[in-house]
Formats: structure tokens, C-alpha cells, sequence
């Protein structure tokens, strides 16, 4: 039997609405209206025509994709801990002005409780005075009873790219402090979706469904001149607290209206799913048109991406005198997500510049590279005031390790991709949230883990950062920590230009730990190590990798191959050496790791401690994701959506 649209939402519900029928899929606590024959997965293969085809365009226009949920339960998980930060600062902001306020109504009635002891003091009568002294203490006594706060801070969140309302029907049913939630689409037939998805899930209260260009809806926002019958607050209740923008393909038509919408510390939730321009170098002058860079070749090309990303949006706020800081950037399957802050900050804009980087790629040749960022910061006296000066180049035309010609990529954000006290805020939500509900929790344990991990190499650079901080504040990274070890290299790629035998990953790892470098992974990409080890080093330790473990057969490098020159600078070794060496692989020596790096690269000691290199924790975790499924990833974009 079929049910209404003011039914009661059940899973695989069949609703009868206006002659229409449709079928109900749950996520989290929403539940969406889906027509009987949408479909639910994309196959590339497929080469249809749907010119005139009216159904399949129906079908399309409100879809639900599954694979998107690690996408939604995250972005619920990240906005929850974003806002509780936002929501507290803005209680101790009211309450600190309650406090003044009751301050001042108390020097005020002392001082007229002075004025009254002085009158007394001139000979009023006792009696008069008697009873004026009561009612003052009478009204103190009145003035500070205990009052219950009952205030509660507004939360706005706009869902400007909305389709079907699933994003925002998530955040107003999970999120209990959000106020309002605008969800807005820029045809008529999606909003129309969007409202029966509201009125079935019972949230007309918190969800205002909003037909339009979404560049427009933000401006608006931004910009909006109130009426007098609008009050003297309009303007701030029209800015948004958090904006999430989850297009079909890239986001940077809409990040300068974006940033400019948000209230002072908002939260700006980006998706770019365009992977072959933000992470390709096959449309470079697409690349650049809309990031303002030119992409990365190589295995770190995700990375490059998110960082291409960050940087547009960067300067984008920047002329606003806005500064961003990134609380997550994530690399996600097909697509790139990530979480900036924004605030109003003329001074943190300054460090732009050095927080914009170009970099030379020998991408042709070994894979390494150089960063070169466009401005030094100079701290003067106390670290309160800074001097901004131009970079000098620092990098040739020449790959310094293989002599192959570099390449250019950039200018990109060279700051840190995450706030590590965001990415604990929401893994401390982890244990006790439904498994149900949040069905990804596996996969968000494992890749916030390898996100947090990846800030081990930012150790030094995040020290005036250290400590702990009161739950649930989030304090932010000062404007002029920089990343100075961005991406990461894959022992198997560096080994295949010397054309040896690949080491395991725990070998590589051991190496650096026991030279004293930090050595982690990346959330990106399985079999990667990030570190603070120079190009240098690495190749130190794949060189010596090669001499002690896979030696390379003779003429298996040609001169005009990158790996020649690379082999050049083996390090030799004397007789004594070697004998020390084969009595160490026989008795495996116990050796303490260095605490420092070295300082002379070509002499320290190499010890690949497989042991030193595996990394132990509590419990195993789903670090990368599979493919699910057959023909998965990004659905068509809809006919007629925005």
C-alpha cells in the first residue's frame, strides 16, 4: 500500500504524490524521494543520446549516488565540530558582553550609592537616609540574583549547489544547533524536489528551499542593502555561517561570491570533482584558467590539486582582505574536498605571498623536485612585526640529481593542508556516533588518520602551536607557518629509474627514521612516505638501497638515462666498511636512530630497520579506499541543474 508525502519516512517507502510515484532511500537521518527508474550508477561506457528523451531526463534531474556518502558523513562530522567551536565562541562573546554590561550597571549604581553617602554626609535626616541606603541595597541584592542564559547562537548553513536537498536535509536533522539551512538550486525542477523532500522529512522549520543562480544567491547575501522594516541586524542574518559548494566538476566560478557570503570565521566546504584539470596535465591552459596554476606531473599530482585549489580560493579572499586556513584538504576517490575557515585579516593576507609557492619538476627525468615560494617573511623584534620581501630563485633549468630538463608548476598554496586539532575534534566523535547512521566511519577513522599523521613533518613549524586546547575550540595555525615539505615520493617510482629492485616501504621508512627524518605517509595514495628529508638524502638512502640490496647489472642504465648520473655518486666504500657491514646483516646489531638529521648527507650511516619503519597502532584502519563497486564514480550532470 502506498503512502503520502505527510506520511511518516520509512526505508523502500512507496509514496503516491500529485500522480506520481516514488520510492524512498534513507541516508543518515534523511530520507530522499527518488523516482522508481532513476538510476543510482553511471556507466561510462554508455553512449546514449538524450536528446528528446524526456524519461531518462526525469529520472536524472533528482538522482542518489551511494558512493558520495563517505562525502556526506564527513562534511555532517566536520560541520558539527566546526560549529560547536563557532557556537562557543560566540556564547563566551555574549556572555563576556553580559558581563561588561553588568559591570557597568554596577559602578553606575556605586557611584550613585557615593552620591547618596556624600548627601548624607551634608546632614540629610537619618531616617530619609535609612531608607534610601535600603532601596539601594535592595536593588543590588535584585541586580545580581542569578539569571539563567538563555541565549542561543544562530547557525546558517546554505547548501548553494542543492540538487535533490540530500546535503541539506542531512545537516538540519544531525546537526542540532543548526538554525537554518537554505537550500538552493538553480532549477525550478530540482527545487520543486526539494521542497517534497523537505515536507516528507518533516523540516519546513529549519530548511528554506531557494530557486536561483547560486553567484547570485551569495552576492545577495554578501552585499544586501536592509530596509528599515528589516532591522539593524539584516545584514549579518543574511551571511551564512558555513557554505558548502558541491558542483558538477570545479567550484571556481563560485569561490569569490563564496567568501565573501560568510560571516567573520565561517567555514567555506568546497568539492572539485574536475580531477583531469586540477590533477592532469592534459588541458594546462584549462588548469590555469581557473586555478590560477599549472598542475603537477607525477604520482603527487592529487596533492598539487588540492593545493591549486587552496591557492584559488586564496586569492580570491585576499582581495577582500580576507585570510583562509585550511582545516582539511582531502584527496577523495574522483574528486577533491576540502574545509577552509575564513576570516577577516588584513595582517594574515600579508603572508600570501609566502605562502604561494612555485615548483620545478623534473618530471621527465627522476621525479624529484624543488619548491620556490614567491616571498620570505622576515620576523623582527619580538615576532610581532614581519618584513615581506621578494624570493630569490632557487632552482636552474637542470634537475640537480639527473641533469633532465625541469618543469614549472604553479604558483600553488605552500601552507599547511590541515589543522590538526579540527582533524582530532572529529575523530574524537567517532567512537560514539551510530554506525548506522554514519555508515563510512571506518573509512573517516583511517584517512583522518593519515591526514593527521601527514602534520608530523610540520613538527618544528607548529611548535608556538602546541598544547592543549579546551574542547571544542579550534585554535588557528598563525598566518605564517608555511609548509616547507610538501608531497611525497614512492620508493618503486625512484627505483625504477636506477632500475633496481624495489625495498618495502617499512625499509625506506626505517632508513630515514634512523637518520633522524620524520617519515609518514600520505592520505592520497597507498605506498607513499612523506618526509622532511631532502631529494638529497632520499636518494642517499635509494643509492645505498641499491649498493647493499639490489645491486644494478652492468649497462642497465645508459648515459642518456636519468638514473646515469644518479649512480655516479654512489658512495664508496672501503674494505673495513664492508666488513663491518656483513657482520652487522649477520647479527643485526642494535643501533639507536639518530635524534637529528645529518649534516653531511653523503657520510651518515644508512640502516634499513624494517622493525623502525612499520607503523603500530591500536587498532588496524582502513587507510585507502577500493572500488566499491562496477561503473562507479561521478553521475552525469542532470539536464536543466545547476
Amino acid at each position: 500500500m502506498s503512502a503520502t508525502i505527510d506520511s511518516q519516512p520509512a526505508v523502500d517507502q512507496l509514496i503516491e504524490h500529485d500522480g506520481k510515484s516514488y520510492s524512498t532511500v534513507k541516508e543518515g537521518l534523511a530520507y530522499i524521494l527518488v523516482p522508481p527508474n532513476a538510476r543510482t550508477e553511471q556507466d561510462p561506457k554508455s553512449k546514449r543520446n538524450h536528446k528528446g528523451d524526456d524519461s531518462d531526463q526525469q529520472a536524472q534531474s533528482v538522482f542518489y549516488n551511494p558512493i558520495q556518502q563517505f562525502n556526506r558523513d564527513l562534511s555532517v562530522l566536520a560541520i558539527k565540530a566546526f560549529g560547536e567551536h563557532m557556537c562557543a565562541v560566540r556564547k563566551q562573546a555574549h556572555d563576556k558582553k553580559v558581563d561588561q554590561a553588568a559591570k557597568k550597571r554596577e559602578r553606575k549604581r556605586q557611584a550613585e550609592d557615593d552620591a547618596g553617602e556624600d548627601k548624607r554626609r551634608k546632614g540629610n535626616h537619618e531616617a530619609e537616609n535609612g531608607t534610601e541606603a535600603t532601596n539601594g541595597k535592595m536593588d543590588v541584592d535584585t541586580a545580581e540574583a542569578p539569571r539563567e542564559s538563555k541565549y542561543k547562537p544562530k547557525f546558517r548553513v546554505l547548501d548553494a549547489l542543492s540538487a535533490s536537498g540530500l546535503r541539506a536535509l542531512r545537516y538540519a536533522q544531525e546537526i542540532p544547533f543548526v538554525t537554518t539551512v537554505v537550500a538552493n538550486d538553480m532549477s525550478p525542477a530540482a527545487v520543486d524536489a526539494i521542497r517534497l523532500n523537505v515536507q516528507h522529512n518533516k523540516l519546513t522549520d529549519k530548511i528554506t528551499p531557494s530557486t536561483g543562480n547560486a553567484i547570485g544567491h551569495m552576492y545577495n547575501a554578501a552585499y544586501y542593502i536592509p530596509t528599515p522594516e528589516d532591522g539593524p541586524s539584516a545584514h549579518t542574518q543574511l551571511k551564512y555561517d558555513v557554505i558548502d559548494l558541491d558542483p558538477y566538476g570545479t567550484a571556481a566560478p563560485f569561490l569569490d561570491a563564496a567568501v565573501q557570503a560568510l560571516n567573520d570565521g565561517g567555514l567555506l566546504c568546497v568539492t572539485c570533482t574536475d580531477a583531469g584539470v586540477f590533477a592532469s596535465c592534459g588541458y594546462i591552459e584549462k588548469t590555469y584558467s581557473l586555478y590560477g596554476g599549472l598542475p603537477l606531473k607525477g604520482p603527487h599530482s592529487h596533492e598539487a590539486g588540492l593545493r591549486l585549489i587552496l591557492n584559488s580560493i586564496a586569492k580570491a579572499a585576499a582581495v577582500q582582505g580576507i585570510a583562509i586556513e585550511p582545516l582539511l584538504s582531502l584527496s577523495i576517490d574522483f574528486y577533491a574536498r576540502v574545509w577552509v575557515r575564513v576570516k577577516k585579516s588584513p595582517a594574515d593576507v600579508k603572508f600570501l605571498a609566502g605562502k604561494t609557492m612555485l615548483v620545478h619538476q623534473c618530471d621527465t627525468g627522476c621525479g624529484s623536485f624543488q619548491i620556490q615560494p614567491l616571498a620570505r617573511h622576515t620576523p623582527q623584534k619580538n615576532f610581532l612585526n614581519y618584513k615581506h620581501t621578494a624570493s630569490l630563485s632557487a632552482a636552474d633549468s637542470r634537475c640537480p640529481h639527473c641533469g633532465f630538463k625541469t618543469h614549472v608548476a604553479g604558483p600553488m598554496w605552500a601552507g599547511p593542508l590541515h589543522n590538526p586539532y579540527f582533524i582530532r575534534r572529529i575523530l574524537d566523535m567517532l567512537p560514539n556516533v551510530d554506525k548506522s547512521i554514519y555508515g563510512t566511519t571506518a573509512r573517516i577513522e583511517g584517512m583522518l588518520t593519515s591526514a593527521l599523521d601527514e602534520l608530523d613533518t610540520l613538527e618544528n613549524n607548529l611548535q608556538t602551536f602546541k598544547g592543549e586546547t579546551e574542547a571544542p575550540f579550534i585554535p588557528s595555525i598563525p598566518g605564517h607557518v608555511t609548509d616547507p615539505h610538501p608531497f611525497f615520493f614512492i620508493p618503486s617510482y625512484l627505483c625504477k629509474v636506477l632500475h633496481c629492485q624495489s625495498p618495502s616501504e617499512a625499509a625506506i621508512k626505517g632508513a630515514l627514521r634512523h637518520a633522524g627524518y620524520v617519515a609518514t605517509r600520505s592520505h592520497t595514495k597507498p605506498g607513499t612516505i612523506k618526509t622532511d628529508a631532502s631529494y638529497d638524502a632520499i636518494w642517499e638512502i635509494i643509492r645505498e638501497w641499491s649498493r647493499q640490496k639490489a645491486p644494478v647489472k652492468e649497462g642497465k642504465v645508459g648515459e642518456t638515462q636519468a638514473g646515469f648520473k644518479i649512480l655516479q655518486k654512489m658512495r664508496k666504500v672501503d674494505a673495513s666498511e664492508e666488513k663491518n657491514e656483513g657482520e652487522e646483516k649477520g647479527e643485526d646489531v642494535e643501533e639507536e636512530p639518530a635524534t637529528q638529521p645529518p649534516a653531511d648527507i653523503f657520510k651518515f650511516k644508512i640502516k634499513f630497520d624494517e622493525r623502525l619503519g612499520k607503523d603500530y597502532h591500536s587498532k588496524k584502519l582502513m587507510r585507502y579506499q577500493t572500488n566499491p563497486r562496477a561503473n562507479w564514480g561521478p553521475m552525469s550532470r542532470a539536464k536543466g541543474a545547476s
